[in-house]
Protein backbone atom coordinates (compact mmCIF):
# COMPACT_ATOMS: atom_id res chain seq x y z
CA UNK A 1 0.00 0.00 0.00
CA UNK A 2 2.94 2.26 -0.61
CA UNK A 3 2.40 5.61 -2.20
CA UNK A 4 5.18 6.34 -4.68
CA UNK A 5 4.52 9.79 -6.06
CA UNK A 6 7.65 11.09 -7.72
CA UNK A 7 9.94 9.33 -10.14
CA UNK A 8 13.57 10.36 -10.06
CA UNK A 9 16.83 9.02 -11.45
CA UNK A 10 19.21 7.53 -8.93
CA UNK A 11 22.68 8.50 -10.07
CA UNK A 12 24.88 8.16 -7.01
CA UNK A 13 24.57 6.34 -3.71
CA UNK A 14 26.57 8.35 -1.20
CA UNK A 15 28.39 6.64 1.64
CA UNK A 16 29.02 8.78 4.69
CA UNK A 17 32.16 7.84 6.57
CA UNK A 18 32.41 9.00 10.17
CA UNK A 19 35.88 9.15 11.59
CA UNK A 20 38.09 11.10 13.95
CA UNK A 21 36.22 10.11 17.16
CA UNK A 22 37.95 11.29 20.29
CA UNK A 23 39.05 8.61 22.73
CA UNK A 24 37.20 10.48 25.47
CA UNK A 25 33.82 10.36 23.72
CA UNK A 26 31.10 8.22 25.30
CA UNK A 27 30.14 5.70 22.64
CA UNK A 28 27.81 3.75 24.95
CA UNK A 29 25.02 6.37 25.21
CA UNK A 30 21.56 5.17 24.25
CA UNK A 31 20.20 6.50 20.97
CA UNK A 32 16.50 7.23 20.72
CA UNK A 33 15.05 4.32 18.77
CA UNK A 34 17.85 1.93 19.79
CA UNK A 35 17.15 1.46 23.45
CA UNK A 36 16.99 5.18 24.18
CA UNK A 37 13.25 5.71 23.85
CA UNK A 38 12.91 7.95 26.90
CA UNK A 39 13.52 11.68 26.64
CA UNK A 40 12.35 14.70 28.50
CA UNK A 41 8.99 15.72 27.08
CA UNK A 42 8.85 19.28 25.78
CA UNK A 43 6.56 21.73 23.94
CA UNK A 44 6.37 19.53 20.84
CA UNK A 45 5.12 16.54 22.84
CA UNK A 46 2.64 18.70 24.74
CA UNK A 47 1.26 20.08 21.47
CA UNK A 48 0.94 16.58 19.99
CA UNK A 49 -0.85 15.34 23.10
CA UNK A 50 -3.30 18.25 23.01
CA UNK A 51 -4.03 18.06 19.28
CA UNK A 52 -3.69 14.34 18.49
CA UNK A 53 -3.28 11.93 21.40
CA UNK A 54 -5.96 13.23 23.75
CA UNK A 55 -8.75 14.03 21.22
CA UNK A 56 -8.13 11.23 18.69
CA UNK A 57 -5.94 8.65 20.47
CA UNK A 58 -3.25 9.14 17.82
CA UNK A 59 0.40 8.69 18.69
CA UNK A 60 2.87 10.79 16.70
CA UNK A 61 6.48 9.60 16.71
CA UNK A 62 9.20 11.87 15.39
CA UNK A 63 12.35 10.63 17.13
CA UNK A 64 14.60 8.43 15.01
CA UNK A 65 13.52 4.78 15.05
CA UNK A 66 14.56 2.56 12.16
CA UNK A 67 12.16 -0.20 13.23
CA UNK A 68 9.21 2.05 12.31
CA UNK A 69 10.27 2.12 8.66
CA UNK A 70 9.68 -1.55 7.89
CA UNK A 71 12.49 -1.81 5.33
CA UNK A 72 15.56 -1.59 7.53
CA UNK A 73 17.91 -1.48 4.53
CA UNK A 74 16.67 1.99 3.58
CA UNK A 75 18.63 5.05 4.69
CA UNK A 76 16.10 7.56 5.98
CA UNK A 77 16.92 10.52 8.22
CA UNK A 78 14.75 11.98 11.02
CA UNK A 79 12.47 14.95 10.60
CA UNK A 80 13.81 18.31 11.78
CA UNK A 81 12.07 18.87 15.09
CA UNK A 82 11.12 22.45 14.27
CA UNK A 83 8.98 21.05 11.42
CA UNK A 84 6.99 18.54 13.52
CA UNK A 85 4.30 20.97 14.68
CA UNK A 86 3.94 22.78 11.28
CA UNK A 87 3.51 19.44 9.48
CA UNK A 88 1.02 17.99 11.96
CA UNK A 89 -0.85 21.30 12.24
CA UNK A 90 -1.40 21.36 8.46
CA UNK A 91 -2.55 17.73 8.50
CA UNK A 92 -5.02 18.44 11.27
CA UNK A 93 -6.45 21.54 9.60
CA UNK A 94 -6.70 20.17 6.07
CA UNK A 95 -7.50 16.49 6.71
CA UNK A 96 -8.91 15.86 10.19
CA UNK A 97 -10.96 19.05 10.64
CA UNK A 98 -12.87 18.75 7.30
CA UNK A 99 -13.76 15.12 8.04
CA UNK A 100 -14.82 16.00 11.58
CA UNK A 101 -17.01 18.79 10.16
CA UNK A 102 -18.94 16.36 7.94
CA UNK A 103 -18.83 13.15 10.05
CA UNK A 104 -17.97 14.13 13.61
CA UNK A 105 -15.09 13.35 15.96
CA UNK A 106 -16.22 9.80 16.73
CA UNK A 107 -15.84 8.86 13.07
CA UNK A 108 -12.21 9.99 13.04
CA UNK A 109 -11.49 8.42 16.43
CA UNK A 110 -12.72 5.08 15.12
CA UNK A 111 -11.24 4.99 11.63
CA UNK A 112 -8.17 7.21 11.43
CA UNK A 113 -4.68 5.77 11.77
CA UNK A 114 -3.58 5.42 15.40
CA UNK A 115 0.08 6.12 14.86
CA UNK A 116 2.10 8.51 12.73
CA UNK A 117 5.81 8.20 12.16
CA UNK A 118 7.52 11.24 10.65
CA UNK A 119 10.76 11.04 8.67
CA UNK A 120 12.80 13.78 7.08
CA UNK A 121 13.96 12.21 3.82
CA UNK A 122 12.18 10.12 1.22
CA UNK A 123 12.68 6.37 0.86
CA UNK A 124 14.50 5.60 -2.38
CA UNK A 125 13.37 2.54 -4.29
CA UNK A 126 15.26 0.30 -6.71
CA UNK A 127 12.85 1.07 -9.55
CA UNK A 128 13.78 4.76 -9.58
CA UNK A 129 10.84 6.03 -7.52
CA UNK A 130 10.72 7.54 -4.07
CA UNK A 131 8.16 6.71 -1.41
CA UNK A 132 6.47 9.65 0.31
CA UNK A 133 4.06 7.74 2.51
CA UNK A 134 3.10 4.22 3.56
CA UNK A 135 0.27 2.77 5.59
CA UNK A 136 0.05 -0.51 7.48
CA UNK A 137 -3.34 -2.18 7.83
CA UNK A 138 -5.05 1.12 8.56
CA UNK A 139 -3.26 1.46 11.90
CA UNK A 140 -0.09 3.34 11.12
CA UNK A 141 1.06 5.86 8.55
CA UNK A 142 4.64 6.80 7.77
CA UNK A 143 5.19 10.21 6.19
CA UNK A 144 8.56 10.83 4.56
CA UNK A 145 10.46 13.64 2.81
CA UNK A 146 9.28 16.15 5.40
CA UNK A 147 12.50 18.14 5.81
CA UNK A 148 11.67 20.03 2.62
CA UNK A 149 8.27 21.07 3.97
CA UNK A 150 7.36 24.75 3.94
CA UNK A 151 3.90 25.57 5.37
CA UNK A 152 3.69 28.59 3.05
CA UNK A 153 4.34 26.45 -0.01
CA UNK A 154 0.86 25.44 -1.16
CA UNK A 155 2.06 22.63 -3.48
CA UNK A 156 3.92 21.12 -0.49
CA UNK A 157 0.77 21.36 1.62
CA UNK A 158 -1.31 19.74 -1.12
CA UNK A 159 1.25 16.98 -1.57
CA UNK A 160 0.99 15.94 2.08
CA UNK A 161 -2.79 16.31 1.98
CA UNK A 162 -2.97 14.12 -1.13
CA UNK A 163 -1.00 11.43 0.69
CA UNK A 164 -3.31 11.63 3.72
CA UNK A 165 -6.51 11.36 1.68
CA UNK A 166 -4.99 8.53 -0.36
CA UNK A 167 -4.10 6.50 2.70
CA UNK A 168 -7.34 7.25 4.56
CA UNK A 169 -9.39 6.20 1.52
CA UNK A 170 -7.58 2.84 1.74
CA UNK A 171 -8.88 2.48 5.30
CA UNK A 172 -12.41 3.24 4.15
CA UNK A 173 -12.47 0.70 1.31
CA UNK A 174 -10.79 -1.94 3.49
CA UNK A 175 -13.70 -1.62 5.91
CA UNK A 176 -16.39 -1.39 3.22
CA UNK A 177 -15.46 -2.48 -0.28
CA UNK A 178 -16.22 -0.25 -3.25
CA UNK A 179 -18.21 -1.55 -6.20
CA UNK A 180 -16.42 -4.05 -8.49
CA UNK A 181 -17.87 -1.99 -11.35
CA UNK A 182 -15.04 0.47 -10.74
CA UNK A 183 -12.28 -1.85 -11.94
CA UNK A 184 -14.36 -2.84 -14.98
CA UNK A 185 -14.13 0.71 -16.37
CA UNK A 186 -10.44 0.36 -17.30
CA UNK A 187 -9.74 -3.36 -16.81
CA UNK A 188 -6.77 -3.82 -19.14
CA UNK A 189 -4.51 -0.81 -18.54
CA UNK A 190 -3.25 -1.40 -15.00
CA UNK A 191 0.51 -1.87 -14.97
CA UNK A 192 3.25 -2.62 -12.44
CA UNK A 193 5.52 -0.22 -14.35
CA UNK A 194 3.33 2.85 -13.80
CA UNK A 195 6.46 4.70 -12.65
CA UNK A 196 7.66 4.89 -16.25
CA UNK A 197 4.95 7.50 -16.86
CA UNK A 198 6.78 10.80 -16.40
CA UNK A 199 7.57 13.95 -18.36
CA UNK A 200 10.60 13.53 -20.59
CA UNK A 201 10.11 9.80 -21.13
CA UNK A 202 8.36 10.03 -24.49
CA UNK A 203 9.89 12.51 -26.92
CA UNK A 204 12.60 15.16 -27.17
CA UNK A 205 10.02 17.67 -28.42
CA UNK A 206 8.53 19.09 -25.17
CA UNK A 207 5.12 19.74 -26.74
CA UNK A 208 4.82 16.22 -28.14
CA UNK A 209 6.24 14.73 -24.95
CA UNK A 210 3.54 16.48 -22.91
CA UNK A 211 0.79 15.16 -25.17
CA UNK A 212 2.12 11.61 -25.04
CA UNK A 213 2.65 11.76 -21.28
CA UNK A 214 -0.92 12.90 -20.56
CA UNK A 215 -2.30 10.37 -23.05
CA UNK A 216 -0.67 7.59 -21.02
CA UNK A 217 -2.91 8.14 -18.00
CA UNK A 218 -5.57 10.85 -18.51
CA UNK A 219 -6.08 9.62 -22.07
CA UNK A 220 -6.66 6.09 -20.80
CA UNK A 221 -9.11 7.13 -18.06
CA UNK A 222 -6.80 7.42 -15.04
CA UNK A 223 -6.53 10.53 -12.88
CA UNK A 224 -2.80 10.14 -12.07
CA UNK A 225 0.04 7.93 -13.29
CA UNK A 226 -0.06 6.07 -9.96
CA UNK A 227 -3.72 5.25 -10.60
CA UNK A 228 -2.54 2.77 -13.20
CA UNK A 229 -0.74 0.63 -10.61
CA UNK A 230 -3.83 -1.35 -9.48
CA UNK A 231 -7.58 -1.01 -8.92
CA UNK A 232 -7.34 -0.08 -5.23
CA UNK A 233 -4.82 2.70 -5.76
CA UNK A 234 -6.81 3.84 -8.78
CA UNK A 235 -9.84 4.26 -6.53
CA UNK A 236 -8.06 6.07 -3.70
CA UNK A 237 -6.16 8.32 -6.12
CA UNK A 238 -9.52 9.44 -7.50
CA UNK A 239 -10.74 10.20 -3.96
CA UNK A 240 -7.52 12.04 -3.06
CA UNK A 241 -7.47 14.09 -6.27
CA UNK A 242 -11.10 15.16 -5.96
CA UNK A 243 -10.47 16.35 -2.40
CA UNK A 244 -6.95 17.80 -2.64
CA UNK A 245 -7.20 19.08 -6.23
CA UNK A 246 -10.80 20.22 -6.04
CA UNK A 247 -13.68 20.24 -8.49
CA UNK A 248 -12.20 22.85 -10.86
CA UNK A 249 -9.01 20.83 -11.24
CA UNK A 250 -10.91 17.66 -12.12
CA UNK A 251 -13.24 19.47 -14.52
CA UNK A 252 -10.25 21.11 -16.21
CA UNK A 253 -8.76 17.67 -16.84
CA UNK A 254 -12.02 16.49 -18.42
CA UNK A 255 -12.40 19.63 -20.55
CA UNK A 256 -8.88 19.23 -21.95
CA UNK A 257 -9.18 15.65 -23.14
CA UNK A 258 -8.98 15.67 -26.94
CA UNK A 259 -7.70 13.37 -29.68
CA UNK A 260 -4.33 14.29 -31.15
CA UNK A 261 -2.37 13.83 -34.34
CA UNK A 262 1.19 14.31 -33.19
CA UNK A 263 1.38 17.40 -30.99
CA UNK A 264 -1.80 18.95 -32.41
CA UNK A 265 -5.45 18.40 -31.58
CA UNK A 266 -7.58 16.84 -34.30
CA UNK A 267 -10.06 19.39 -35.67
CA UNK A 268 -12.30 19.95 -38.64
CA UNK A 269 -12.12 22.72 -41.25
CA UNK A 270 -13.97 25.09 -38.90
CA UNK A 271 -11.50 24.47 -36.09
CA UNK A 272 -13.84 22.34 -33.96
CA UNK A 273 -11.80 19.98 -31.76
CA UNK A 274 -12.42 16.24 -31.61
CA UNK A 275 -12.88 15.26 -27.93
CA UNK A 276 -11.47 12.10 -26.39
CA UNK A 277 -14.95 10.94 -25.51
CA UNK A 278 -13.87 7.52 -24.25
CA UNK A 279 -11.39 8.92 -21.72
CA UNK A 280 -13.87 11.55 -20.53
CA UNK A 281 -16.55 8.93 -19.97
CA UNK A 282 -14.18 6.64 -18.05
CA UNK A 283 -13.05 9.35 -15.64
CA UNK A 284 -16.60 10.59 -15.12
CA UNK A 285 -17.83 7.05 -14.42
CA UNK A 286 -15.09 6.59 -11.85
CA UNK A 287 -16.01 9.88 -10.22
CA UNK A 288 -19.69 8.86 -10.07
CA UNK A 289 -18.79 5.59 -8.33
CA UNK A 290 -16.66 7.49 -5.78
CA UNK A 291 -19.56 9.88 -5.10
CA UNK A 292 -22.03 7.00 -4.65
CA UNK A 293 -19.62 4.98 -2.50
CA UNK A 294 -18.92 7.81 -0.05
CA UNK A 295 -22.63 8.64 0.17
CA UNK A 296 -24.07 5.13 0.40
CA UNK A 297 -21.34 3.47 2.47
CA UNK A 298 -20.29 6.31 4.76
CA UNK A 299 -22.94 9.01 4.56
CA UNK A 300 -20.38 11.48 3.20
CA UNK A 301 -21.41 14.09 0.66
CA UNK A 302 -18.34 14.46 -1.55
CA UNK A 303 -19.13 18.04 -2.55
CA UNK A 304 -19.51 19.09 1.09
CA UNK A 305 -16.21 17.45 2.10
CA UNK A 306 -14.54 18.85 -1.01
CA UNK A 307 -15.63 22.41 -0.22
CA UNK A 308 -14.47 22.14 3.38
CA UNK A 309 -11.14 20.64 2.32
CA UNK A 310 -10.50 23.33 -0.29
CA UNK A 311 -11.44 26.07 2.19
CA UNK A 312 -9.03 24.57 4.74
CA UNK A 313 -6.19 24.52 2.19
CA UNK A 314 -6.80 28.16 1.35
CA UNK A 315 -7.05 29.17 5.01
CA UNK A 316 -3.77 27.40 5.77
CA UNK A 317 -1.96 29.51 3.16
CA UNK A 318 -4.10 32.29 1.62
CA UNK A 319 -3.42 32.93 -2.06
CA UNK A 320 -2.49 36.55 -2.88
CA UNK A 321 -4.82 38.61 -5.07
CA UNK A 322 -4.42 37.68 -8.72
CA UNK A 323 -3.30 41.15 -9.80
CA UNK A 324 -0.37 40.90 -7.37
CA UNK A 325 0.82 37.77 -9.19
CA UNK A 326 0.38 38.99 -12.77
CA UNK A 327 3.02 40.71 -14.87
CA UNK A 328 6.75 40.69 -15.54
CA UNK A 329 8.79 39.09 -12.78
CA UNK A 330 5.66 37.57 -11.23
CA UNK A 331 4.42 33.96 -11.28
CA UNK A 332 1.98 34.66 -14.11
CA UNK A 333 2.65 36.72 -17.23
CA UNK A 334 -0.18 35.54 -19.48
CA UNK A 335 -3.77 34.31 -19.57
CA UNK A 336 -4.71 31.80 -22.28
CA UNK A 337 -8.34 31.81 -23.39
CA UNK A 338 -9.62 28.89 -25.47
CA UNK A 339 -13.43 28.59 -25.46
CA UNK A 340 -13.19 24.95 -26.52
CA UNK A 341 -11.31 24.16 -23.31
CA UNK A 342 -13.23 26.42 -20.92
CA UNK A 343 -16.76 26.50 -19.58
CA UNK A 344 -18.73 29.50 -18.27
CA UNK A 345 -17.09 32.29 -20.27
CA UNK A 346 -19.43 35.28 -20.45
CA UNK A 347 -21.79 35.52 -23.39
CA UNK A 348 -20.62 39.04 -24.27
CA UNK A 349 -17.03 37.87 -24.60
CA UNK A 350 -18.04 34.77 -26.59
CA UNK A 351 -20.06 36.92 -28.97
CA UNK A 352 -17.06 39.17 -29.63
CA UNK A 353 -14.77 36.14 -30.01
CA UNK A 354 -17.05 34.20 -32.37
CA UNK A 355 -17.93 37.26 -34.45
CA UNK A 356 -14.24 37.93 -34.99
CA UNK A 357 -13.47 34.29 -35.80
CA UNK A 358 -16.34 34.08 -38.30
CA UNK A 359 -15.36 37.36 -39.93
CA UNK A 360 -11.77 36.22 -40.19
CA UNK A 361 -12.73 32.96 -41.84
CA UNK A 362 -15.15 34.57 -44.30
CA UNK A 363 -12.80 37.34 -45.40
CA UNK A 364 -9.29 35.98 -44.96
CA UNK A 365 -9.82 32.21 -44.79
CA UNK A 366 -8.51 31.80 -41.26
CA UNK A 367 -10.24 31.08 -37.95
CA UNK A 368 -9.25 31.92 -34.37
CA UNK A 369 -7.93 28.96 -32.41
CA UNK A 370 -7.37 30.78 -29.10
CA UNK A 371 -6.17 34.08 -27.67
CA UNK A 372 -3.60 35.02 -25.07
CA UNK A 373 -3.51 38.12 -22.91
CA UNK A 374 0.18 38.85 -22.37
CA UNK A 375 1.63 41.25 -19.81
CA UNK A 376 5.23 41.76 -20.96
CA UNK A 377 5.85 45.05 -19.15
CA UNK A 378 4.32 46.96 -16.26
CA UNK A 379 2.14 49.15 -18.50
CA UNK A 380 1.33 46.99 -21.47
CA UNK A 381 -1.02 44.20 -22.43
CA UNK A 382 -0.71 42.40 -25.74
CA UNK A 383 -3.71 40.63 -27.20
CA UNK A 384 -2.30 37.69 -29.12
CA UNK A 385 -4.82 36.19 -31.51
CA UNK A 386 -3.65 32.75 -32.56
CA UNK A 387 -5.34 32.09 -35.88
CA UNK A 388 -5.04 29.14 -38.21
CA UNK A 389 -5.39 28.21 -41.85
CA UNK A 390 -8.02 25.43 -42.15
CA UNK A 391 -6.08 23.90 -45.04
CA UNK A 392 -3.29 23.25 -42.53
CA UNK A 393 -5.52 22.56 -39.55
CA UNK A 394 -2.91 20.54 -37.70
CA UNK A 395 -0.14 23.10 -38.08
CA UNK A 396 0.91 25.70 -35.52
CA UNK A 397 -1.04 28.51 -37.21
CA UNK A 398 -0.06 32.15 -37.09
CA UNK A 399 -0.03 34.93 -34.50
CA UNK A 400 -1.65 38.33 -34.69
CA UNK A 401 -0.50 40.61 -31.86
CA UNK A 402 -2.26 43.82 -30.83
CA UNK A 403 -0.90 46.23 -28.25
CA UNK A 404 -3.00 47.91 -25.61
CA UNK A 405 -1.80 50.61 -23.29
CA UNK A 406 -2.62 49.85 -19.69
CA UNK A 407 -3.16 51.97 -16.61
CA UNK A 408 -3.69 50.42 -13.21
CA UNK A 409 -5.30 51.70 -10.03
CA UNK A 410 -6.65 49.80 -7.02
CA UNK A 411 -6.80 46.48 -8.83
CA UNK A 412 -8.54 47.98 -11.87
CA UNK A 413 -6.86 48.22 -15.27
CA UNK A 414 -7.99 50.45 -18.12
CA UNK A 415 -7.12 49.29 -21.62
CA UNK A 416 -6.69 51.43 -24.72
CA UNK A 417 -5.74 50.20 -28.15
CA UNK A 418 -2.29 51.64 -28.82
CA UNK A 419 -2.12 54.28 -31.51
CA UNK A 420 0.00 54.17 -33.56
CA UNK A 421 0.50 50.43 -33.73
CA UNK A 422 3.89 48.94 -34.63
CA UNK A 423 4.52 49.21 -38.34
CA UNK A 424 3.74 46.36 -40.70
CA UNK A 425 6.76 44.26 -41.48
CA UNK A 426 7.76 43.93 -37.82
CA UNK A 427 6.76 40.94 -35.69
CA UNK A 428 3.30 42.52 -35.68
CA UNK A 429 2.92 42.29 -39.42
CA UNK A 430 0.34 39.51 -39.20
CA UNK A 431 -1.87 41.78 -37.14
CA UNK A 432 -2.26 44.17 -40.05
CA UNK A 433 -3.75 41.32 -42.10
CA UNK A 434 -6.60 40.58 -39.71
CA UNK A 435 -7.18 43.90 -37.92
CA UNK A 436 -10.49 44.77 -39.58
CA UNK A 437 -11.89 41.26 -39.25
CA UNK A 438 -11.31 41.08 -35.48
CA UNK A 439 -12.70 44.51 -34.67
CA UNK A 440 -15.36 43.12 -32.31
CA UNK A 441 -12.67 41.41 -30.20
CA UNK A 442 -10.53 44.55 -30.15
CA UNK A 443 -13.53 46.62 -29.11
CA UNK A 444 -14.25 44.22 -26.25
CA UNK A 445 -11.04 45.45 -24.61
CA UNK A 446 -10.59 48.97 -26.02
CA UNK A 447 -11.54 51.88 -23.71
CA UNK A 448 -12.74 49.44 -21.04
CA UNK A 449 -11.93 49.13 -17.37
CA UNK A 450 -11.47 45.64 -15.90
CA UNK A 451 -10.99 44.25 -12.42
CA UNK A 452 -8.17 41.72 -12.52
CA UNK A 453 -9.02 38.91 -10.10
CA UNK A 454 -9.57 35.25 -9.37
CA UNK A 455 -12.87 33.94 -10.70
CA UNK A 456 -13.93 31.56 -7.92
CA UNK A 457 -17.43 33.02 -7.94
CA UNK A 458 -17.67 31.97 -11.59
CA UNK A 459 -15.71 28.70 -11.41
CA UNK A 460 -15.58 27.51 -7.78
CA UNK A 461 -12.28 26.15 -6.41
CA UNK A 462 -10.39 27.53 -9.43
CA UNK A 463 -7.87 29.78 -7.68
CA UNK A 464 -4.39 29.31 -9.22
CA UNK A 465 -5.99 27.49 -12.18
CA UNK A 466 -7.90 30.36 -13.81
CA UNK A 467 -7.46 34.11 -13.60
CA UNK A 468 -9.61 36.69 -15.31
CA UNK A 469 -10.72 40.20 -16.17
CA UNK A 470 -14.21 41.40 -15.20
CA UNK A 471 -15.65 44.57 -16.74
CA UNK A 472 -16.22 47.31 -14.18
CA UNK A 473 -19.19 48.71 -16.10
CA UNK A 474 -20.82 45.29 -16.54
CA UNK A 475 -19.81 42.55 -14.03
CA UNK A 476 -21.67 39.94 -16.09
CA UNK A 477 -19.15 40.53 -18.87
CA UNK A 478 -15.86 38.81 -18.19
CA UNK A 479 -13.09 36.70 -19.68
CA UNK A 480 -10.83 34.24 -17.90
CA UNK A 481 -8.32 31.63 -18.88
CA UNK A 482 -5.64 29.20 -17.83
CA UNK A 483 -2.44 30.48 -16.29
Amino acid sequence: MKKNLIRISLVVLATIVLNGCSKTENLNADIVGLGGDTWEKGPIDEWLNTNYTNPYNIQVKYKWDRSELGEINKNVIPIKEDLVIPVMDIIKKTWIVPYVAVKGENFMKKYCQKQFYLAGSPSYNSNGTITLGTAESGRKIVLLDLNTFDPENKPAVKQILHTMHHEFAHILHQNIAFSPDYQRITPSDYTATWFNIFRGAYNQDPALDKVMYEADFWGKGYITPYSRSNKDDDFVEMVATLLEGGEAYFDNVINNLFLYEGAFIKRNANGVYEPNTAAREKLLKKKSIVIAYLKDSWGINLKDLQLKTQAAIEAAGPTPNFIELLGPGNPYSSITVNPQKLKNLSQSFLTAYNTSSNGLQQNVGYYIDNISLLFPTANKMTLRINFMDPTAALGPGYNGDFDFTLTEEDGVIELKYANPQPAAGTTYGNARVIEKQVASLLNYFHNQQFTVRWVEDIVPQSKSIFGGLVKVSSPSSYVFGTL
